[in-house]
């Protein structure tokens, strides 16, 4: 089992955005528009690539999986887990770059 809350001091430490590991943001980020209720080990808001690159770094070290939660899909359970959810709508919710021609 991972220690959580060396894994909270790292992800502090090196996230300029937000980390919570609180009861309360726990419980909030439990559900979703699904029946379902899975409560993760925290959450971190990154604010940039980097915050999230880092994050991802050291949640691998720990073995601890991500959830990724955005913009109001997949409402069905897929947003919720035992990891850390990384929620991206607070921050990074504007898209920065397109390619019509490529179709990305």
């Amino acid at each position: 089992m991972a220690d959580w809350e060396k894994l909270e001091e790292e992800l502090r430490g090196a996230v300029e955005g937000e980390v919570r590991f609180d009861p309360y943001s726990k419980a909030l980020y439990s559900t979703d528009a699904s029946m379902y209720r899975i409560e993760p080990v925290g959450a971190v808001i990154p604010r940039s690539a980097e915050d999230v690159q880092r994050a991802m770094r050291i949640t691998a070290r720990h073995a601890v999986s991500i959830v990724s939660r955005g913009g109001a899909t997949s409402l069905a359970g897929q947003t919720i887990g035992k990891g850390i959810v990384f929620d991206f709508s607070k921050y990074m919710n504007k898209v920065i770059e397109h390619d019509l021609e490529g179709e990305w």
